[in-house]
């Protein structure tokens, strides 16, 4: 079995240093025994099955398809006429390349944002659960119930009242007890506190209404991995954790480096490490936690993910293939990075309203050109707006 190291995670993520916060986050995670996860293994196991849920939730999604098709067909030809249908299979329509910017800006990347964020909040988190139990205020027997391990009720309106329906993602932690039921009923459970995790910044008062309506959910029960338990618990005595990322933003200062394939965009990194976790009381029973690392550096994470599963993708797609004369160098991978940017550009030529022309300019320029240099402009970028 391959190590986990930063190195194996950097691949994925794009970034060295966010790859050691997160290697050290989930190290913490998969050691504690304080701590039930969504699977049992090493770190590795932890980030795998992290990747592996956002990625079948973007296969699941109805436009899932539609992203891949966008790989392998892409839009018709910039001088053909508008075309507001397809045959749902091959080239994508119009209306059809547009949804399928949306998509990739509206969910993929927030998708891996938001697991990106709850890796690494599970240490800081961890150790104020711990710091809470040493001061009396959380019981020594207290579990932090991490991400897929848990599951609340939903709430279904009907013409006779609000009922308690299935089961679907809680609370990204739940801080709960388990305890024997001493009449043969059962096992019960305590709930002691709620975490959410946020991978953008939002107002306190935002997060705490949902956290509160997390609360009421608990009348409905909880599943914590395989088990359902009723739940004994008073929402005005839980603890509440908000995480954040920081605010910080990232460099925009690059240079041109030399390689064996031409020179390359390199945006210069600043000398100064991310400032730690900080943790404060905000509020009776209320936590406000502020990660190291920012929305920015997630944001930038984010898009390098979508671009390694686009490679997957395209590692799929011209596995078999013949690839273009222009591309007989590349691996199947490469192709399938070169394909995504091919794409958005024949996508903005054609007839897409001007949101989706907005977004497509800014996934075109963040993959040709990184985060820093292409999220801020509105318009299309070209190596002639970066002079050696």
């Amino acid at each position: 079995m391959t190590p986990c190291s930063p190195e194996r995670i950097a691949v994925i993520v794009g970034d060295l240093a966010l790859a050691e916060a997160l290697l050290q986050s989930m190290t913490v995670a998969v050691r504690s025994p304080r701590v039930s996860l969504p699977v049992d293994g090493d770190a590795w196991a932890l980030f795998e099955q992290s990747l592996d849920a956002a990625i079948r939730d973007i296969d699941r999604h109805p436009r899932g398809r539609l992203f891949r098709r966008l790989i392998e067909f892409g839009p018709r030809n910039p001088d053909e006429p508008e075309s507001i249908t397809s045959d749902g299979s091959t080239v994508l329509s119009d209306p059809e390349c547009g949804a399928c910017v949306e998509f990739i800006y509206s969910h993929m990347v927030n998708r891996f944002k938001g697991e990106l964020a709850e890796l690494l909040a599970v240490e800081p988190c961890l150790d104020l659960v711990e710091d809470l139990v040493g001061e009396g205020r959380l019981p020594p027997g207290v579990r932090l119930y991490w991400g897929d391990v848990v599951r609340q009720r939903r709430r279904v309106r009907g013409s006779e009242g609000d009922r308690w329906g299935g089961f679907v993602k809680g609370a990204d932690g739940l801080l709960a007890e388990v305890t024997a039921a001493s009449s043969g009923a059962g096992d019960h459970v305590t709930v002691h506190g709620l975490v959410e995790v946020k991978s953008m910044r939002q107002s306190t008062k935002r997060i705490v209404g949902q956290l509160g309506r997390h609360a009421i959910r608990l009348g409905g029960g909880v599943m914590l991995g395989d088990r359902v338990f009723g739940t004994d618990q008073s929402t005005q005595a839980l603890v509440r954790i908000i995480v954040q990322p920081s605010a910080w933003r990232l460099s925009r200062d690059w240079e041109s480096v030399a390689t064996d394939k031409g020179r390359k965009l390199v945006v210069r990194r600043t000398d100064t490490a991310p400032p730690p976790n900080q943790t404060e009381q905000i509020g009776n029973g209320l936590w406000k936690m502020k990660l190291a690392w920012s929305e920015e550096t997630l944001a930038q994470a984010a898009y390098d993910m979508t671009f390694w599963y686009m490679s997957q993708v395209g590692g799929y797609v011209y596995a078999d293939r013949m690839l273009p004369d222009a591309w007989r160098a590349m691996t199947s991978e490469e192709a399938g990075y070169n394909a995504i940017k091919m794409m958005l550009y024949y996508i903005l030529l054609r007839p897409i309203s001007e949101r989706q022309a907005r977004i497509a300019t800014r996934l075109y320029n963040v993959y040709c050109f990184g985060y820093p240099l292409g999220a801020d402009s509105r318009q299309m970028l070209w190596p002639e707006d970066f002079p050696d």
